[in-house]
């Protein structure tokens, strides 16, 4: 006797060469009980209604799977998620300045907030290698962190017996700045931001010195960024140092930006 996945695979069969060329196939029993009270003309007629009472009788006859386990939740934690502003920022620095996210992440912890759970799977992703960052983001993610790796292993760390010290956790890495640079890194934001529109302009700082900027307003004092970002934007349009002043002027209002949103 034809079963109902035989038949089906021949209304496939019959589907795919078309009824001008083969004739609709003979049901089973239970099936043509269901459309022989119904007078149809052509093969395209019955092969609609062959088709329409198998996948009823094939749906049906569908047998529930076995129970799965309850799916166990995170362990609480009552540190608040960070707020979106900060999961959009992280996205945007990942993206165009890379050299903050340890302050963003430092920062983050520091100031008792929770990583956003959207953020993690991006994060863990992110750090599967590095194991300082990595361990980082699992502070900040908690138990939910752990219970997603444990459902998840394609986001475990790729070296979990790595070795973190406690002060490679706490401090920021750092980042190479010429000496008469550095000294630019505690100054008010008025000094060291006039320091570095007039050299911009005047050409003494120009592309070569590109990296190391970045590295130096990645680290200035944070309450320097505002004024810094002011006169870098205001630096002359027609001068060689412009583009790269607008640069920097998007890094500083960036840097804080980012400080801003965690410390709320």
């Amino acid at each position: 006797m034809k079963s109902v996945d035989d038949h089906w695979q021949a209304l496939v069969t019959t589907a795919l060469l078309g009824t001008d060329r083969r004739e609709p196939p003979e049901a089973p029993q239970l099936i043509a009980d269901l459309v022989a009270d119904t007078a149809r003309t052509s093969a395209s007629e019955r092969m609609l209604a062959l088709v329409a009472a198998t996948t009823a009788v094939r749906r049906a006859g569908v047998i529930p799977g076995p129970l799965l386990d309850e799916l166990a939740i995170p362990d609480g934690d009552d540190r608040r998620p960070c707020v979106p502003a900060a999961v959009d920022r992280w996205h945007h620095i990942t993206a165009s300045w890379p050299v903050l996210e340890d302050e963003w992440m430092l920062t983050l912890v520091t100031a008792g907030w929770r990583i956003a759970p959207e953020l993690l799977p991006a994060m863990l992703v992110r750090h599967r290698s590095d194991p300082v960052r990595r361990t980082r983001v699992m502070v900040g993610a908690g138990s939910t962190g752990r219970w997603l790796v444990g459902h998840l292993p394609d986001l475990a760390a790729r070296h979990p017996n790595a070795t973190v010290t406690p002060e490679a956790l706490a401090e920021l890495p750092e980042l190479p700045i010429a000496p008469e640079l550095a000294q630019l890194v505690n100054w008010p934001g008025a000094e060291s931001g006039g320091v570095l529109a007039q050299s911009l302009e005047d050409g003494t700082l120009g592309h070569p010195h590109r990296a190391m900027l970045i590295n130096l307003l990645a680290r200035v004092r944070a309450d320097a960024l505002l004024d810094i970002a002011d006169i870098l934007d205001a630096v002359d349009s027609v001068s060689p140092g412009y583009g790269l002043a607008t640069v920097l002027g998007d890094l500083a209002t960036t840097r804080h930006r980012m400080l801003d949103e965690l410390s709320t």
